[in-house]
């Protein structure tokens, strides 16, 4: 059964607290690339011609950015400002009047039920924009907040209109994104519905590495991800405890190596086969795991 928050050593939600059980009791994730599976594509692409502004860089995975475009792109990231670890951003029911982009740090989406406990629903990475139905000046369905200490632009709705107005090309690429976030998001009621926990949590540390390496910031075989044990669990539908096992058995079985604050993949193949990883949601230029249906009919 799946703990309460309190068994977690959460005090309150996203709210800074002390006595908040780290992740890295254990070692706080890292990982190395997967071989074949993920493409080399945006990487190689990010390092002949890299951009500054994180959205950027994100935005032209997609389509073709002119220098117009990238100007008005870094305005918006110009003006970051820092917030703590655990701060909440947007309420459940709030009118966002600003898109957030994510600078540096980790963020999330998330839901809270009325005992209290809360399930993350979307990681916010740097590079990523949280724009959810601005257009439509709707009440938001979900929450917002920090999950460690953030630089974040706030984008006013005014300023956002506009410049998805004026630029078509960085209007189609946010469409993309958000057809991605959505692809994303079945990726993760298929995770916490049909994987055992050791799977959940392979398919979770592949789709990170993806992620982080395609911002540029898993250019080695770790990188740092400073979550704690309760966010994980909040994250993967288990409580602490399980969370806990669950490492240790990824540990035992030599599919990763904890030291630390580092978490170093062994076994990427391995770690792959176990989440039966497919990386094409996220990377267009990946190659599926199985064939498609009409390949098969048409073979």
């Amino acid at each position: 059964m799946r703990l309460k928050r309190s068994d977690c050593l959460r005090t309150s939600p996203l709210v800074a607290a002390s006595g908040r059980a780290p992740l890295d009791e254990v070692g706080t994730v890292a990982s190395q690339g997967f071989g074949p599976v993920f493409s080399e594509t945006v990487q190689s692409a990010r390092m002949e011609q890299p951009l500054r502004d994180p959205l950027a860089r994100k935005l032209a995975t997609y389509v073709d950015l002119t220098p117009g475009d990238l100007r008005d792109l870094e305005e918006w990231a110009a003006n970051g400002r820092r917030f703590a670890a655990q701060t909440p951003l947007l309420h459940q029911s709030d009118v966002p009047e600003s898109a957030i982009l994510v600078l540096d740090g980790f963020a999330c989406r998330y839901k809270f039920l009325t005992n209290g406990r809360r399930q993350i629903t979307a990681y916010l990475l740097p590079e990523d924009l949280f724009e959810l139905d601005l257009d439509f000046r709707l009440p938001l369905d979900c929450a917002v907040g920090t999950l460690t200490a953030c630089q974040l632009a706030f984008i006013p709705r005014a300023d956002y209109e506009d410049l998805i107005g004026r630029r078509p090309r960085i209007a189609r690429a946010v469409q993309m994104v958000r057809l991605t976030e959505a692809a994303t998001l079945r990726e993760w009621i298929t995770n916490l519905d049909s994987r055992s926990g050791p799977e959940r949590l392979a398919h979770f540390l592949c789709e990170m590495l993806l992620r982080l390496r395609t911002a540029g910031l898993a250019p080695g075989n770790q990188y740092s991800f400073p979550i704690t044990q309760a966010d994980l669990a909040d994250t993967l539908g288990m409580s602490c405890v399980h969370i806990n096992r669950v490492l240790q058995k990824l540990r035992r079985d030599g599919l990763i190596e904890l030291s630390g604050r580092r978490l170093t993949i062994l076994k990427p193949e391995g770690l792959r086969l176990l989440a039966e990883y497919d990386a094409s949601y996220l990377e267009p230029a990946a190659v599926p795991l199985r064939p498609s249906a009409i390949d098969k009919l048409t073979a």
